[in-house]
């Protein structure tokens, strides 16, 4: 099949920048002509990949997306492909993947809960807000895809309630890791190499946070969290990988709480694989999250993951439910959780084995198979 794959950046980080990359491969091992339409590029190339190169108005995020949009949408009517798949910000596509959710979720768990009416008021309707919203809406009609691909059973009932889309055009399918990459053995390579770039002493426990948006994935509840059990264990560091505009205002708030020498943050790292495998507890007290792809990394590297309901991944952690929070902004339940892993090195390792377990099935290799699937039903239908 000649198969387009348009998203705006081809780089490893953040999740679905991971995904499209690792997509994009096992489609290739599958004999299959991959086209990237993109707009950015900072991840050395796939030379088996066809590449698309658009540009990208800068600065602000409003040009960004829209002139993405438009340039693609262009690049895509010069050609003629069995297959266009959309992972982002795009319209006219066979397949949608809507691995971030539903934009007016998100408005109504993140955004609508700010405190402050006066800022809330400002990000909701910024121009930016507001072009997502007027391109959701264009994603989610009819004309413009043949199916839609839910990351979770959570994504598909926000699509059904928000758009009323017919049941029947949405298909769960979730996400993959490379269990090959993402690997409990990765921790006799890379543990003590990572804990001596971070200062971190070999005996000590690593909590880790790995996201972009620290809002929405709950950093601030999770330094409270750990404030709180470092009076029981000061032996604790916590890692905060990731990109953020207000990365100095967390901090500032660590600073605040006394956490200076605990609390690191490292910014974004390209080889998340290594930051895994020095750490002890994996922690995404989201307040919306469609499905967490670190969390299924984390999974796949042997981590106890403690998150919220509120993240897709959730439904398929079998067997790990007291580790799920119903109510991520709930400081004391989070804090009892992290202290219960660190203080049963038996619970942490059976909760562990659990976590690798679950990866093991949940392959990208299987996702792949799936969507594959998925497009040979729609090319029959096209018949």
């Amino acid at each position: 099949m000649k198969i387009a794959l348009v998203y705006p950046k081809y780089t490893t980080h953040g999740g679905t920048e991971r995904f499209v990359f690792t997509f994009a491969r096992q489609l290739l091992d599958m004999g299959h002509e991959v086209h990237l339409i993109v707009g950015k590029i900072d991840k050395p190339i796939d030379g088996r990949i066809i590449v698309h190169k658009v540009p990208i108005i800068k600065p602000g995020r409003f040009l960004k997306v829209l002139s993405f949009l438009l340039f693609s949408q262009q690049v895509l009517k010069k050609h003629r492909f069995d297959i266009i798949q959309g992972f982002g910000r795009t319209i006219k596509q066979d397949v949608f993947r809507a691995g971030g959710g539903c934009h007016k979720e998100y408005r109504k768990n993140v955004l609508r809960k700010i405190k402050n009416p006066i800022l809330r008021y400002f990000k909701l309707y910024l121009p930016y807000q507001l072009l997502l919203l007027s391109i959701e809406k264009k994603q989610f009609s009819k004309r413009n895809f043949k199916k839609i691909v839910a990351v979770s059973n959570q994504v598909k009932k926000e699509l059904i309630a928000n758009y009323r889309i017919s049941e029947n055009d949405i298909e769960v399918i979730y996400n993959g890791v490379d269990i090959d990459t993402f690997h409990p053995c990765n921790r006799k390579k890379y543990f003590s190499e990572v804990r001596k770039r971070f200062h971190i002493k070999l005996h000590e426990k690593v909590i880790l946070f790995l996201g972009t948006g620290f809002e929405r994935k709950g950093l601030s509840s999770l330094i409270q969290a750990f404030a709180i059990i470092q009076n029981d264990y000061p032996d604790t560091k916590l890692i905060v990988v990731g990109k953020d505009n207000t990365t100095q205002k967390y901090v500032h708030f660590s600073e605040k709480l006394n956490l200076s020498g605990s609390v690191i943050f490292t910014g974004p790292q390209s080889d998340v694989k290594t930051l895994y495998a020095a750490a002890d507890i994996f922690v995404l007290p989201t307040l919306y999250e469609p499905f967490g792809n670190v969390c299924l990394e984390a999974m796949a590297s042997g981590l106890p993951v403690i998150t919220s309901r509120a993240n897709g991944v959730s439904e398929i952690m079998e067997g790990m439910d007291y580790l799920l929070l119903n109510n991520p902004g709930d400081i004391e339940d989070m804090a009892g959780k992290i202290r219960f892993l660190l203080a049963n090195n038996t619970e942490r390792e059976k909760f562990s084995l659990a976590a690798r377990r679950i990866a093991e099935y949940y392959t990208i290799s299987r996702n792949a198979q799936q969507f594959i699937h998925l497009y040979q039903i729609i090319l029959r239908c096209d018949v």
